[in-house]
């Protein structure tokens, strides 16, 4: 069965723990955490290190910082997560839907609404999961808050920094924020090769490599200046495999 992990953030303890027992006894839900401001939970959420939710359940008013708070932080990460949010109070329905939200839940929360709630969001997730498998040949990502589409046969290479990844193509270099593990998850292994911690190549534009396969030559296109990338020690045997074809 497919996990789907979820977070909740929710002032109240007592709604807190309601919550969680009522989410419970759905089998396909896993807890990741629960978080009394959305300071914290923004901080979890833009983590490196921390797993991502699929599914968080927002409260709006709490001390300090808002759920909208929050929400407005979340446009800035790459999250494939869908938002329900759960309040006592009805009158935020539309300016919280503008956040594209999967649930609006009127405090106190009626298990049938939020089990509703709860199978629209994981149809949401099962079919965002299915158009990104069926786009085969693109990697879609988010660059100033828009959804950016890159032909695979346009990309160059991607270079990591923290949680940033610059890509480079034919037509300009984009940044997202992202980890570059999981953008090596997201691309073909037939075209794409991590060679270093901090790159990964496509194959297509290898053009020369160092003897001891310590760097990698791409050729951006005709007449255009090779661009030298390192490899990383780890990654050498690897690359020599996919690349040493190159000779024959």
């Amino acid at each position: 069965m497919i996990q789907y992990p979820f977070i909740i953030v929710e002032d109240v303890a007592l709604q807190r723990e309601y919550l969680s027992e009522l989410l419970s006894s759905r089998l396909e839900l896993s807890p990741l955490g629960a978080f009394d401001n959305a300071e914290e939970a923004y901080e979890f959420l833009a983590s490196p290190e921390e797993r991502k939710p699929a599914l968080i359940f927002l409260d709006i008013e709490m001390p300090e910082a808002s759920g909208f708070n929050l929400l407005e932080s979340l446009r800035n990460l790459r999250l494939q997560c869908k938002v329900i949010i759960t309040t006592a109070f009805a009158e935020y329905a539309v300016k919280g839907y503008e956040y594209g939200l999967s649930g609006y839940l009127l405090k106190p929360i009626e298990p049938q609404q939020l089990n509703k709630a709860v199978d629209r969001a994981i149809q949401e997730l099962q079919a965002a999961g299915q158009a990104r498998r069926n786009d085969d040949q693109h990697l879609l990502i988010k660059e100033k808050g828009r959804w950016v589409r890159l032909q695979y046969d346009e990309i160059l290479y991607l270079e990591g920094a923290n949680v940033d990844v610059r890509i480079i193509t034919q037509g300009g270099t984009f940044l997202t924020r992202d980890r570059i593990k999981n953008l090596a998850q997201a691309l073909p292994s037939a075209l794409f090769l991590r060679v270093h911690d901090s790159f990964i190549v496509n194959l297509s534009y290898v053009k020369a490599y160092a003897s001891n396969y310590s760097f990698l030559e791409l050729c951006p296109g005709p007449g255009e200046a090779l661009v030298k990338l390192p490899v990383g020690p780890k990654y050498r045997p690897k690359v020599k495999e996919q690349v040493s074809t190159m000779d024959g």
